[in-house]
């Protein structure tokens, strides 16, 4: 099914559409409806079970608004941008880097490099054939005006700074114990130059992301890679190899082990969720594409309707975001580990406060205060101030067994929509014999377990459909009720979102208290007592009929 059946469909039947939609909408922003709401949410839960399982994994949940000065020791405040074009005719924007790749050119992400080949090739808008302007720089960032705020705050481009920012927190919480992980859900933000083909690129997106921190020197996860399901790999150097996590990392094809791990697990999560394997790849960054922050990252990529997308991001981050933070901050983000006991010499840094106080008179407290915090730089009214002569340093003998060290980062990052888009794409599918569309989607990820449906629209009839609607509501079923239109109508309209069974009340219902109990894939229909509703949903695995 092509990206426009797709997105009909899903309007149409609330899994997602265009925010804002009586305005005319704007680019880069969709909503989720009622169907789409509780997919994702099914998803989510799904994915959080499967982390927190591990054991050693716990929660977190940041602020979507980000201080400049965090994105500065990130590098995103001077390194996020992308380049762009524009139509001098029509004003659409495009991505440089991206016009020349349709064209059938390998990318030097330099500006004027760009520039000149957009010259070389002659590209035109493709939106009305004008010509295109310079390349220019294309900052992502959002930014938030704060009024007279100096230093300015932004929408975070990305769900990990903030828990960076708290290891020492997670550090304690885990008894000072590695390795451990931080998982976070939430939004992020980023000024896309063109926005296009509904959840795939958004300006308001959701992650699911995944800190893990380790020890450098012993760099392993609690288990080990997975060695049962074979995996397609795409290496930086073009080779195609078909294998396990665990045999890609023992041949050095992954070089780290949890990074085959978070493979492997994140591998298990998509077939959960109903992504076919069979368009599931992971791919390695080649040398010019990684991040300023990755040593080695693989994409799992799926084939979707339109083409091969980025779902997942593994990205080896070293200890380049721990590091940064340090030293931007001055704050201690080190971790600490065993050694034999040896003798060193500490330098102690003794400050002279009572000849501060004495030169500084009413300002000292100011003075004395910033030294305590831990600033680089002293001042006074915006004037710095050089506090050296009050500085004095003396050395100290200790024994000591125990050092610090910067833990690394292996970082799984899940783009929710990417995979919604996904596992629609891979499920949705037409009907031979009635053209009808249906959503075959897992159950454990359907919106609702169960369709309550009164065959017609009679009193008792659904009297009873409706007592029995409230009967599975109190069991913690997640049904939904629908006497509207033809009972064909209601099971076409309930497929097509994914919903796994229909419970359809009627004549005989009145009579024995059965139902007729239909499955959306296959059709089959079973006759059972309504009180054997819940233990058939909640018990029975499907197997291609009703046991």
């Amino acid at each position: 099914m092509n990206e426009m059946d797709q997105e009909e469909i899903a309007k149409r039947r609330g899994l997602y559409f265009p925010s804002f939609g009586i305005y005319g909408g704007v680019s880069g922003l969709y909503d989720y409806g009622p169907y789409g709401s509780r997919i994702r949410d099914n998803i989510i839960r799904i994915w959080k079970q499967m982390m927190l399982s591990e054991g050693n994994i716990a929660e977190y949940d940041g602020t979507a608004i980000t201080q400049a000065s965090v994105l500065k020791a990130s590098g995103h405040y001077d390194r996020f941008f992308d380049y762009s074009v524009e139509c001098k005719k029509c004003h659409t924007k495009y991505r440089a880097d991206h016009l020349i790749e349709e064209a059938g050119f390998e990318v030097n992400l330099s500006q004027s490099w760009l520039d000149e080949k957009i010259r070389e090739l002659n590209l035109k808008c493709k939106n009305c054939g004008g010509e295109l302007g310079p390349v220019q720089i294309h900052k992502l960032m959002f930014h938030v005006d704060q009024g007279n705020d100096q230093e300015g705050l932004f929408l975070r481009p990305e769900t990990a700074q903030g828990i960076f920012i708290n290891f020492k927190e997670y550090y304690r919480f885990f008894r000072e114990k590695l390795p451990f992980a931080i998982i976070q859900v939430g939004r992020g933000y980023r000024n896309e130059i063109s926005p296009r083909k509904a959840l795939y690129r958004l300006r308001e997106f959701n992650m699911m992301e995944c800190e893990s921190f380790f020890d450098p020197v012993n760099e392993k996860w609690i288990r080990e890679p997975n060695d049962k399901e074979e995996i397609k790999f795409l290496t930086n150097y073009g080779k195609e190899l078909t294998m396990s996590p665990k045999e890609a990392f023992d041949k050095g094809i992954i070089k780290s082990q949890p990074l085959a791990y978070f493979i492997g697990k994140s591998f298990q999560f998509f077939l959960r969720i109903g992504i076919d394997k069979e368009k599931l790849r992971y791919r390695q960054h080649k040398k010019d594409e990684l991040s300023h922050y990755s040593s080695d990252t693989w994409d799992a990529e799926a084939l979707t309707s339109i083409g091969w997308i980025e779902i997942t991001g593994i990205a080896h981050r070293g200890n380049y975001d721990l590091s940064r933070h340090i030293e931007f901050s001055g704050r201690d983000l080190y971790a600490q580990r065993t050694i034999p006991q040896k003798k060193v010499y500490e330098d102690i840094k003794e400050i002279d406060f009572a000849g501060i106080r004495k030169k500084f008179g009413k300002d000292a407290a100011s003075l004395i205060m910033q030294i305590k915090e831990g600033k680089k730089e002293i001042e006074i009214n915006g004037a710095k101030v050089d506090i050296s002569e009050f500085i004095s340093i003396r050395k100290e003998e200790k024994i000591v067994d125990r050092e610090n060290f910067i833990p690394v980062v292996i970082e799984p990052s899940f783009g929710l929509d990417r995979i919604i888009y996904t596992v629609i794409d891979h499920n949705l599918h037409v009907r031979e014999e009635s053209g009808y569309n249906v959503l075959s989607i897992p159950r454990e990820i359907s919106p609702y377990d169960v369709a309550v449906l009164p065959l017609l629209s009679n009193d008792d009839m659904e009297k009873m459909a409706i007592h029995i609607f409230q009967d599975l509501l109190l069991k913690n079923i997640n049904a939904i009720y629908d006497d509207s239109g033809s009972i064909g109508k209601r099971y076409a309209r309930y497929d097509e979102v994914g919903i796994t069974y229909d419970v359809t009340i009627d004549h005989d219902t009145l009579k024995d208290n059965t139902v007729t109990l239909r499955h959306r894939d296959t059709k089959e229909q079973i006759r059972i007592k309504f009180d054997e509703i819940e233990n058939r949903i909640r018990f029975y695995p499907w197997n291609g009929k009703i046991n």
